[in-house]
């Protein structure tokens, strides 16, 4: 992860996390025996057997490897829904087409790019709703 805190080579020695900002360590759900770090409260440090982040997938203590088991950004899904309805009126010169979508039904909280070195880091966007009527002529 850019930017990124350096990870514990073993199980024992305390991984350092001063490496992130507060906002940082907040954006990732980073906590530390159940202690989730705020804006106001960041980690400092933590034993790398009870470090854990919700946005994040960080590896075990001795096996991260940037090239097959780098830190990354958690797996999710989305569910989007579009409905639409094609010529209303069924005329043959002029149509009127409606549709209505909506995206992240399910509102999932979730990363898409964290710490990125030139977009920085994107939450997917919550719960949006479109409506949209077309006039073809």
């Amino acid at each position: 992860m850019a930017g990124g805190a350096p990870f514990a080579s073993d199980s024992t020695t305390p991984v350092d996390l001063t490496g992130w900002t507060a906002d940082q360590q907040a954006q990732m759900g980073l906590s530390c025996g159940g202690v989730r770090a705020t804006l106001t409260t960041p980690l400092a440090t933590c034993a790398p057997g009870q470090l854990s982040a919700t946005q994040v997938v960080i590896p075990k203590p001795g096996a991260e490897n940037d090239d097959k088991n780098p830190p990354r950004v958690q797996a999710r899904n989305t569910f989007d829904m579009g409905v639409g309805w094609d010529n209303v009126f069924h005329r043959d010169r002029y149509k009127t087409n409606l549709s209505f979508t909506v995206v992240n039904l399910t509102n999932t909280v979730a990363l898409y790019n964290f710490l990125s070195t030139f977009s920085g880091t994107h939450f997917v966007a919550p719960r949006t709703y479109a409506a949209q009527v077309t006039l073809n002529f």
